[in-house]
């Protein structure tokens, strides 16, 4: 068969390291990327399950790579595969299902499989996996990204009520700290001056080595390592955030000062029903102390609306919370049962026109505070990572803020990935734009035409 191949991430920050690492790996064997749309001889889709939309989204992947190109063949692996394996097997396109477990050796089979006429592969085309050697686990790119995310933790031993995620992942394994600061260095060598340590349950690094360590030290590892290098965590517990990881957000602008603490419910019996470790007046007195933590400090959480037994007193318990704490903006969620957890066997469930209503209120809340938030930059000083342009022949090109906040500048600001100073001058139509320190401000746009 022809070797090339295209691939399409659902999911996490985790996930879209680790399609990195095939493409890397498969690029290396001297194979072709294409993009998902220009129908490769391969598609590689590497899923999620959090939600029934994500697996819809793998599903649906997968019958657009047949129909861009009828004869490629479709390996789909990542946490949908891992948990609803019989599923994906029934699906007429999909060619091979591969869990997490096997993700490591996807490129080998892969290259097994492209060696042999259709004809001749064995009925159990998993049975290559046990011929095959998993590949090296460092990238030295991220495809079309300005920053890169680094792996340093996979699995969780957590137990929420609603989440498969630990029976997709299995339990948490953390990354050596050599192997994160050879894969921190290889990125800057190569360009990158952002990271974002990636993991399922990353507040837990370090737990299961020998020595043990802290998810801090590794950042302090990190940054003394390198140099001009931004770094930024993905989400993580409110319980495991440490006075030592606040404090090396006050000391340095090197370590992004922006955390995603997920919420889930503000309501204790929800909370207590989730499984989750907190409750309410816990999850309100850290997210105070992170606001305390650093001027302009952003926080991020997650919400789900309409687990079984949410009512209106608890719903309006969450609301209150959410709009009484500096929280910067969050994503709200539905709630979606998954086969296996406990919570798809809990009754009260709420129906699908109240989580709409429910939803779309918090939201209208989301934008209000985001708004507030962006406007709280006009008249600072951030140091922001230069991105793409606003479009190929823009004179504008958009940025990324520390605050995990978009500032659109002038082109000649500095080179794609680098991390530069701005001011922030202005607040316009829900976009922030912003100048050299020297000047060179970005005009008054033509509305509509450098919107995000």
């Amino acid at each position: 068969m022809e070797k090339t191949f295209s691939t399409v991430t659902i999911g996490c920050k985790l996930n879209q390291f680790e399609t990195e690492l095939i493409r890397e790996a498969l690029v290396l064997r001297d194979w072709r990327f294409r993009p998902f749309e220009d129908g490769a001889a391969f598609c590689i889709i590497n899923s999620c399950t959090v939600t029934a939309r994500s697996d819809a989204r793998c599903r649906n992947a997968a019958r657009r790579a047949k129909r861009t190109n009828p004869g490629s063949f479709v390996v789909v692996t990542g946490c949908y595969a891992e948990t609803q394996r019989e599923s994906l097997d029934r699906m007429e396109e999909v060619d091979l299902v591969l869990g997490n477990g096997e993700k490591s050796s996807l490129p080998a089979i892969v290259d097994a499989i492209a060696g042999r006429e259709r004809g001749d592969l064995p009925a159990d085309r998993r049975a290559i996996f046990r011929s095959v050697t998993p590949e090296r686990a460092e990238i030295d790119r991220f495809l079309d990204h300005s920053r890169a995310f680094v792996k340093v933790q996979e699995g969780c031993d957590a137990s929420c009520s609603y989440c498969i995620v630990p029976r997709a992942r299995g339990s948490s394994r953390s990354v050596p700290v050599a192997a994160v600061l050879e894969q921190a260095a290889l990125l800057q060598e190569s360009g990158f001056h952002e990271v974002v340590l990636s993991g399922v349950h990353i507040g837990r690094y370090g737990a299961d080595l020998d020595p043990s360590g802290t998810l801090a030290g590794l950042v302090e590892a990190i940054l003394e390592r390198t140099s001009a290098m931004r770094v930024r965590l993905s989400s993580i517990e409110m319980n495991e955030v440490t006075p030592r990881l606040l404090e090396l957000m006050r000391a340095t602008d090197r370590l992004a000062p922006h955390m995603h603490i997920p919420l889930q419910s503000g309501d204790d019996r929800i909370l207590e029903s989730m499984n989750r470790s907190y409750r309410a007046s816990g999850f309100r007195s850290k997210i105070e102390e992170v606001a305390r933590a650093r001027d302009g400090m952003a926080i991020g959480t997650d919400i789900i609306v309409g687990f079984p037994g949410e009512t209106e007193t608890c719903f309006e318990s969450t609301f209150e919370l959410v709009r009484e704490l500096p929280i910067s903006h969050f994503h709200v969620f539905g709630f979606s049962p998954r086969p296996q957890t406990p919570a798809s066997a809990m009754g009260g469930r709420v129906s699908s026109e109240r989580k709409r209503e429910r939803s779309a209120r918090l939201i209208e809340l989301g934008r209000a505070k985001k708004q507030a938030f962006l406007e709280s930059h006009v008249g600072s000083t951030q140091l922001v990572l230069v991105q793409a342009p606003v479009h190929p022949r823009s004179s504008l090109v958009r940025s990324l803020t520390g605050t995990y906040c978009e500032v659109i500048l002038p082109k000649d600001i500095g080179a794609r990935g680098s991390l530069v100073s701005v001011r922030v001058s202005r607040f316009s139509r829900g976009i922030l734009y912003g100048a050299s320190l020297e000047g060179n401000s970005v005009p008054e746009p033509v509305a509509g035409a450098c919107a995000p």
